[in-house]
């Protein structure tokens, strides 16, 4: 159980590592993560918190219109140590030269490399076996509306894409974060999921420990 709860906390850490990355390269974040930059520009509130918020307010949307569960509220806990590990990333960006993010020739491999480790932090914290994301709890209950967890998924991503666009042109940066990028996340994210979480059972099977999904 000890090894499944760092598994799960280690990839929100580093899930919290590839967002910050990504919004740091400025070539396009998720919409979630870009929704929740574009608020966090206009208002007090850090990076961190907006993302629990944001956390937060789809969680009830879940509880509402989902299965009530006990582990639901330990998603909602671990909704905090993300905004936690996001806050603590992005004060740790902001202690190198800016100069560093000014060049394509950085920004680009930075934002690939992001990707990457968005999807590797997803993967663990799939295949610990623990709570689900209140993000991840949603697309379920909306996969049985709209047919599949795909589906759902593009629903969920497409209103976020909506909001983000319509506060970014509010404030005149929508192309700060919803840009290439953008959709390079939306179009690879979920393969190379999937690639990570074949690896990670793979090793999992290998060391016989008993592989977790989520159903």
């Amino acid at each position: 159980m000890k090894t499944r709860i760092f598994q799960h906390i280690s990839g929100f850490l580093i899930v919290a590592l590839g967002i910050v990355g990504i919004i740091n390269a400025r070539l396009g974040a998720s919409p979630i993560d870009a929704f929740n930059w574009f608020i966090y520009m206009i208002t007090p509130l850090s990076l961190g918190t907006m993302t629990v918020i944001t956390g937060l307010t789809v969680s009830l949307i879940a509880f509402i219109f989902g299965k009530k569960s006990w582990d639901m509220l330990i998603s909602i806990g671990l909704l905090f140590s993300v905004g936690i590990f996001i806050d603590l990333w992005k004060y740790l960006f902001e202690m190198l030269p800016e100069s560093w993010f000014q060049s394509l020739g950085v920004r680009i491999p930075m934002a690939i490399l992001s990707i990457v480790i968005i999807s590797i932090g997803t993967s663990l914290t799939v295949t610990s076996g623990l709570a689900m994301s209140p993000f991840e709890r949603l697309m379920m209950i909306l996969s049985k509306v709209v047919g599949s967890p795909g589906k759902a998924k593009m629903v969920i991503e497409g209103t976020f894409l909506i909001l983000a666009i319509i506060i970014g042109v509010l404030t005149h940066r929508l192309f700060e974060q919803i840009h290439i990028f953008s959709l390079l996340m939306v179009l690879l994210n979920g393969p190379l999921v999937g690639l990570f979480v074949r690896k990670i059972h793979t090793i999992q099977k290998n060391k016989g420990v008993m592989v977790y999904v989520h159903s």
